[in-house]
């Protein structure tokens, strides 16, 4: 809709949006707007007042009224019983318009924007800034991105100010397609809708997930490395992660909590074999596993003394020496590990040794002559034969 003339897509001062739930929207790019003859409500069930124009200013938000004398119904008195001033400010439902990016260099978001589309076709990162909150209060804007480039586009609040009641907190829009609504509170910008795509991301090589990653694939046919996840409280509690190896062969994914955080109180976990894979979810402290499959490591004819890890399964030697076990107290119940002398001829001895004072079947030490083997599970203090 085009007020006083113009070009189509040159002079479009003013336009007019009629959602489908009947909510009408115009949009003023800092132009006035003037609505002629008509009435408003002041008082609920009460009788609307007449006005013969009604004036948006575009720029500042004032709204003036021209009174006339009376209400619609034709009873008077309208002009002298109008509860409000002649002039009233409207905050955050004015001077809107759609605006288009290229997510190449930061944007300090304006007043007048209210739908943003980034074509983000470029790899480099940057930042979208909310206007202040002080003059923002009731306002929305509604952020889409579109494009293939891998650079983050950051929502970040004016330097001070709060963003989901968070003091410089953040927010990332992901890959294409991804799309935010905030609103401004009396104190801080609120997300009120996020769509983000599912995002898959596959590495070769070590990584740590950012925010919207969501399904990780690991390929570990080069070499072997660790998804090192991000702070469990740094991506909120009830972010999700799956992780999942890709590759056969005998290189191994590690998945290690951040700095001294935990995976279902553990330091880290390895997945052994091709298509073994973790689903894990942030309680804001540290990080639990929702489901899995971890297939047991085989581990055949170690160099002797040999430390077992959270991460065998089976232990195999032919050698004459000892096998240390990891604490039973450090892998936590239900860890199992069997141990085999596997030595087919001589009479070697392997020995299988709790740490520090830990015992199995209350004994110091397990001995193991050729052909014995001993399945063992920790029951959180000491390790439980279950099998032999």
């Amino acid at each position: 809709m085009i007020l006083d003339g113009g070009t189509p897509g040159i002079n479009e001062f003013v336009k007019l949006q009629i959602r489908e739930n009947g909510e009408v929207n115009w949009y003023l790019d800092k132009q006035n707007l003037f609505i002629r003859d008509g009435n408003f409500e002041a008082f609920p069930g009460q009788p609307l007042y007449k006005y013969d124009f009604l004036h948006i200013d575009g720029a500042t938000g004032r709204i003036g009224f021209n009174i006339l004398e009376g209400y619609s119904d034709g009873s008077p008195g309208g002009e002298t019983n109008l509860p409000l001033t002649s002039s009233v400010t409207l905050m955050g439902s004015i001077a809107t318009k759609v605006r288009l990016l290229d997510g190449s260099s930061n944007y300090v978001i304006q007043q007048d924007d209210h739908v943003l589309i980034i074509d983000k076709s470029i790899n480099t990162n940057s930042d979208m800034i909310l206007t202040p909150v002080a003059s923002s209060r009731g306002r929305e804007y509604i952020f889409k991105r579109n494009g293939n480039g891998d650079g983050s586009i950051t929502l970040k609040p004016a330097p001070g100010e709060k963003l989901n009641g968070i003091v410089d907190n953040t927010l990332v829009l992901g890959k294409d397609n991804s799309a935010l609504e905030v609103v401004c509170g009396p104190d801080s910008w609120w997300a009120i809708s996020e769509a983000q795509p599912t995002v898959l991301t596959q590495v070769t090589t070590a990584y740590t997930p950012n925010k919207n990653d969501k399904t990780i694939w690991a390929d570990a046919s080069s070499a072997s490395f660790t998804i090192t996840l991000p702070g469990a409280a740094t991506v909120e509690a009830g972010k999700t992660y799956t992780v999942k190896r890709t590759n056969a062969g005998a290189n191994t994914v590690i998945v290690d909590g951040n700095g001294s955080e935990t995976i279902d109180g553990i330091p880290s976990l390895r997945l052994n074999q091709r298509f073994d894979y973790l689903q894990l979810q942030s309680d804001g402290t540290n990080w639990m596993v929702i489901s899995e499959r971890i297939s047991p490591s085989l581990v055949v004819n170690p160099t002797l003394p040999y430390a077992a890890t959270v991460y065998d399964g089976t232990i195999s030697s032919d050698g004459n020496g000892t096998i240390n076990l990891p604490s039973a107290a450090a892998v936590l119940g239900g860890k199992i590990f069997t141990i085999k002398n596997s030595a087919t001829a001589g009479n070697p001895t392997l020995t299988v040794d709790p740490s520090g004072s830990e015992t199995i079947d209350g004994l110091a030490t397990w001995s193991l002559l050729k052909g014995q083997f001993v399945t063992i599970q920790s029951d959180g203090i000491n390790w439980i034969v279950i099998g032999q």
